[in-house]
């Protein structure tokens, strides 16, 4: 099984937010144009290469608002 189905089946789901470069410089990334990231319950996870990075932090990830109730 590829690592991206296996994330898959355990809940990740694609990002598809920006990423900053400071997120490539932390992992010392050379091939940041392949990044891929999933997201699970805070756990960012890159697909794009073998090193297959991970994080918890949200820092240089693009934060979305979620929709809330005016009431």
């Amino acid at each position: 099984m590829k690592f991206v189905e296996y994330i898959k089946k355990e809940g990740y789901r694609r990002y598809r937010g920006a990423v900053a470069d400071s997120v490539y410089e932390y992992f010392n990334c050379e091939c940041s144009d392949r990044a891929v990231w999933y997201i699970k319950d805070g756990s960012y996870q890159c697909v794009g290469c073998r090193e297959q990075c991970e994080t918890d932090s949200s820092d240089g990830f693009q934060l979305f608002l979620t929709d809330m109730d005016d009431s």
